[in-house]
């Protein structure tokens, strides 16, 4: 987890025509840095694409209404949210939010977390009794499936601020293995030559909505997610990304 200070920073995304944004409240979603794919920044760390910069500009043009990313840390995502200063953010679950007062939109997409190094396993159960060595981690970020191993000495955690960092120490042999995402491996790691993946994790990905959110607002974004489910719509924005 990326914990390095951070200003904010408020952009408007157009959804609409200017007439039409005068009287919208804009929608305002996060943006964390050290984040591909799923976000993209230009050379001024402004937003330009990615997996949830996709989204957000798909709900919003659904919902008629503006888009604001607010530049933050990951760490005050949550509170932010509760305080109502942020409406949503479309990467989380209730597994790795516990905070009762958010609420969660329908599944968007399925997170695979992935072990990644030069050993071959045949499966979860394989990589369980053989895996060892130094294993590249997010810091702040928890791994239900490792969390023996790590106890017992069998894999030892080395945190990096972000998974990009992680697969750089990997590439350089600092690491025995790292822990990304299939669409962080996909995306960051272009030579995969000579290394394998496992399956660890998997999750139903769901926008988590601040508890200050119009009931009007959330069911909306409710309706508007299923529309883009239905009309593959969601499945065609990860296929760029993958």
């Amino acid at each position: 987890m990326n914990v390095k200070t951070c200003c904010w920073l408020s952009i408007s995304y157009l959804a609409l025509s200017p007439s039409a944004l005068a009287t919208n409240v804009p929608l305002r979603v996060p943006h964390i840095a050290d984040a591909p794919p799923f976000m993209l920044t230009d050379e001024q760390q402004i937003p330009v694409g990615g997996i949830l910069f996709d989204i957000y500009q798909q709900l919003a043009r659904a919902l008629n209404r503006p888009m604001q990313i607010e530049a933050i840390p990951r760490k005050r995502v949550t509170d932010l949210l509760l305080q109502g200063q942020l409406d949503f953010y479309c990467n989380g679950t209730p597994e790795w939010f516990t905070e009762p007062q958010l609420r969660w939109s329908p599944p968007l997409f399925v997170h695979r977390d992935l072990y990644i190094s030069a050993e071959a396993f045949t499966d979860f159960t394989d990589f369980s009794r053989r895996s060892k060595g130094k294993v590249g981690t997010t810091f702040g970020y928890v791994y239900p499936t490792l969390s023996a191993m790590f106890a017992r000495g069998q894999l030892q955690r080395v945190d990096s601020y972000s998974p990009a960092e992680s697969l750089r120490h990997l590439q350089k042999k600092h690491l025995t293995a790292v822990v990304v995402s299939e669409f962080e491996y996909g995306y960051l790691l272009k030579n995969k030559h000579g290394l394998h993946a496992v399956e660890i994790e998997r999750n139903q990905i769901q926008c988590m909505y601040s508890p200050m959110l119009a009931e009007s607002t959330v069911l909306q974004l409710d309706q508007a997610i299923e529309t883009l489910r239905q009309q593959g719509q969601l499945e065609q924005i990860l296929a760029q990304y993958r």
